[in-house]
């Protein structure tokens, strides 16, 4: 069992980084203090500790978004002007009609194009137009006492969001906005794209796309939102992700302060702790990391258990898919957390990721052995405090934190114990 010691621990340091730094935005002077801090602590039981530069262009992920909103927008208003011209409702040259449409063509594929790429799959798409800036990632390490036969990454990210209005305003229908937005977006693409088609054929469908027409006038009530999407305000972000960076640093002070403990202390795996930056800014850290060290993570074998978003207890969940992303986690870890999670009679579910991503997607894209380990309600999508001003240290519970800490702790325990079989077999 973790003590109540450790849990408090844990939660402080979420209240510490709250009250102390507060906000930290991607790659702000905020984010850098927090880092440093956590490196502070990393220094107390890590036998060493780095961080690494890495750039990135911050704002674009999200930045564009009232951009793409735009864009959309002003395809349905130029789709319905070369449609009031093709009806006789508009008095000009029928080459007005075809022009107004090749623009609409442009800017929404522009738009779909960007939300698909860079919104949801978070590829860096729109990047080069925005400021570059730097960023590190936090790196502790934890060597065993013995030849290095595993390694294991357990990681979380350190910045927070801007809030998502939203989120804040609309609560639980900011999520069907959110879907009911990207819709507009391509259902608009489709309709352009089938009106520029039917401009040059022989074929006469004007009901259709009048029709067409008049569902896209009832999405741009939604699509003016996504003008407002972002709010300029940060939130503090103590579910999302401090709650994670807590868990790295209760797992290194107990191994730290069972170093002579022969049953606790790993002997042959090796732990890597890492705080990423700038996952709120696309995932930029996680994927900078997995470049640079992809070769060594793939040699070595590496595990990574990444853990981001721990609030309420008795309420764990396992990723296994991350949607958005087209990223699926790697079913023997989770098969084996689970089990570990049983045995500690702790209650879990096996849930999927739909809206965002988390850090672990990256490892998985790449083949390398991935999960990450929340704790959130999946009946609320999403939770009422995700990216909102709600994400206070008030939201995360201390036995939450416990309950992942002690699944962390176990499977470092299994990875020994993996290799004591292994041993074994073949005497």
């Amino acid at each position: 069992m973790i003590n109540k010691d450790l849990k408090e621990y844990m939660h402080k340091f979420i209240k510490d980084i709250c009250n102390e730094i507060g906000p930290r935005i991607s790659a702000s002077e905020q984010e850098k203090n927090a880092g440093d801090k956590i490196e502070e602590i990393f220094k107390e039981f890590c036998d060493e500790t780095v961080q690494e530069e890495f750039t990135l262009h911050p704002k674009a992920f999200l930045g564009f978004i009232r951009y793409g909103a735009l864009m959309a927008i002003v395809s349905i208003v130029l789709y319905w002007l070369s449609l009031l011209i093709d009806r006789g409702h508009l008095q000009i040259d029928q080459i007005f009609s075809l022009i107004f449409l090749a623009i609409a063509l442009i800017l929404i594929t522009f738009s779909a194009i960007y939300f698909v790429s860079e919104v949801m799959r978070q590829r860096e798409f729109v990047d080069v137009l925005f400021p570059k800036k730097k960023s590190y990632n936090v790196i502790g390490s934890l060597k065993p006492k013995s030849e290095i036969k595993h390694t294991v990454i357990f990681s979380a990210h350190h910045d927070s969001a801007y809030e998502f209005n939203l989120f804040y305003y609309l609560k639980a229908f900011g999520g069907i906005a959110v879907f009911l937005g990207f819709f507009a977006v391509f259902l608009t693409f489709i309709n352009v794209i089938l009106k520029f088609i039917f401009f040059f054929l022989p074929i006469e469908i004007t009901a259709y796309f009048f029709w067409a027409g008049v569902v896209l006038l009832c999405f741009l009530p939604i699509a003016t939102l996504f003008l407002f999407f972002l709010s300029s305000n940060v939130v503090l972000g103590a579910w999302d992700n401090l709650s994670g960076v807590a868990i790295l640093l209760g797992i290194g002070k107990f191994l730290s302060e069972n170093r002579g403990n022969e049953g606790i202390y790993p002997e042959h795996t090796k732990i890597d702790f890492i705080s990423f930056g700038c996952e709120e800014a696309g995932l930029r850290g996680s994927k900078r990391y997995v470049k640079k060290h992809y070769d060594e993570l793939k040699k070595n074998k590496t595990i990574t258990v990444n853990i981001d978003s721990v609030g309420p207890k008795d309420k764990v969940v396992l990723v296994n898919n991350e949607v958005l992303l087209g990223v699926k986690h790697d079913k023997e870890l989770i098969n084996r957390l689970s089990v570990i999670a049983n045995e500690l009679k702790i209650k879990f579910k096996l849930g999927n990721i739909h809206i965002g991503g988390s850090d672990a997607a990256h490892f998985s894209k790449k083949g390398l052995s991935a999960t990450t380990v929340m704790a959130l309600n999946l009946k609320e999508k999403p939770p009422h405090f995700y990216h909102t001003r709600y994400d206070t240290p008030k939201v995360v519970d201390k036995e939450a934190l416990g309950q992942v800490l002690q699944i962390c702790l176990e499977y470092i325990k299994y990875l020994e114990g993996e290799k004591k079989r292994d041993r074994g077999a073949n005497l």
